[in-house]
């Protein structure tokens, strides 16, 4: 079942994209909140039957009902709610990185790991300070938790949550390059599709991949459950 739900997620996903020509139209932001919705099921089920912690379980569901807020706030009008979206994807990264924290790995290379994410971080906010006025803060204290996220997720020693991680860092200053910066054609489409993917493989990553650090946490658990139990 979970499977299929990713499945459905990633059609859902590629499906928006698809018919970004045609938008607006009926219903587009409930198709793009969709895959975040699936991806919210699918962690509960792996709360039930594979052991997965309730921490773990809420603090994903809120990263991602955030992001869907988030995404419904873009499809109605990305200038006009930029600030709402703001806020909402803010409480998503924040959300991420309660997640990812527990999970970070000590390896070789940590400081290049999070030294090149911060030199990128910084030469944005440079370039997107002479656009941001009252936005100034809010944008800072975004790719400060942005870069925070991707670090922990280059950290994790899981692929596809590696490489979430940094596509949805792109992402994300992608949509500030287009707002602060240098405006693009098809800058909605291009994000999009960065972000999507970006869900889907921490989504992938975190809770089905067969090096999953939060489903070995859970097998980890119940083995010490079963060991330290009485014998009958």
């Amino acid at each position: 079942m979970k499977h299929t739900l990713f499945g459905l997620a990633v059609i859902l996903g590629a499906l928006y994209i698809l018919l970004w020509p045609l938008h607006p139209y009926p219903l587009s932001y409930a198709l793009k909140a969709s895959p975040l919705l699936l991806l919210a099921g699918i962690v509960w089920q792996q709360y039930k039957h594979a052991g997965l912690s309730l921490r773990a379980a809420l603090l994903y569901s809120l990263a991602m009902l955030t992001s869907a807020a988030g995404d419904v706030f873009l499809d109605f009008d990305r200038s006009l709610y930029l600030k709402q979206a703001l806020a909402a994807f803010l409480l998503a990264q924040l959300s991420y990185i309660a997640l990812l924290w527990p999970l970070r790995q000590s390896r070789r290379g940590d400081a290049l790991r999070a030294g090149l994410p911060a030199l990128f971080a910084a030469f944005l906010l440079w370039q997107f300070y002479p656009n941001t006025g009252a936005l100034w803060w809010p944008v800072v204290v975004y790719v400060l938790c942005l870069w925070g996220m991707a670090v922990l997720a280059l950290r994790s020693g899981n692929r596809w949550i590696a490489a979430g991680g940094v596509l949805f860092m792109l992402a994300d200053s992608l949509i500030g390059v287009n707002r602060f910066w240098l405006p693009f054609e098809h800058s909605t489409p291009v994000i999009v599709s960065i972000y999507i993917s970006a869900q889907l493989l921490l989504g992938y990553g975190l809770l089905l991949a067969a090096d999953s650090p939060l489903l070995k946490a859970a097998t980890g658990r119940q083995k010490s459950m079963a060991e330290s139990a009485p014998a009958s």
